[in-house]
């Protein structure tokens, strides 16, 4: 079968293959912006990955020291928690010389009140005490939270 073309016709198919190539171009440069963007959200979460990791090796760190000064203590009774900036910095046998550990690490040494929650990240040094209770095998933390009483008078 012989098929003519024309000019016309060539002209039409010339300018429909212009046009299919700067469709091709377009696609392939929005295929690689997400590519781009996918690779650096790949990368983005493997950093926070690495990070994640070293932080839980840290605190994993931080827990086996804090055991090890609590298995060193040799009278289960009570044991005093110093905390620095609402993270647990060491264990003490009584109020008294976890102040004086951060005395000596430069806390000032008056003004300390008891602890009466959880300590906020914004307070320097704090004490938690706990005692032992033999029932349970376990230390039991001496801060009771304040709740409030329903239907009570605040």
């Amino acid at each position: 079968m012989i098929r003519i073309v024309t000019k016309a016709r060539l002209s039409r198919m010339a300018a429909e293959a212009k046009q299919a190539h700067s469709r091709a171009i377009e696609v392939q440069a929005k295929a690689d912006a997400v590519s781009s963007t996918y690779f650096r959200t790949v990368a983005e979460l493997t950093g926070r990955a690495v990070q994640a990791e070293e932080a839980k090796a840290a605190y994993a760190d931080v827990v086996t020291a804090l055991r090890a000064e609590l298995d060193a203590a040799q009278a289960p009774g009570e044991v005093v928690l110093l905390v620095r900036y609402g993270q647990p910095h060491s264990i003490h046998r009584s109020v008294h010389a976890a102040k004086a550990r951060a005395v000596a690490e430069g806390a000032v040494p008056d003004g300390w009140q008891p602890c009466s929650g959880a300590p906020a990240a914004a307070d320097p040094w704090a004490t938690i005490t706990f005692i032992f209770d033999a029932a349970t095998d376990a230390f039991l933390c001496r801060v009771t939270p304040v709740l409030p009483v329903p239907g009570g008078a605040g």
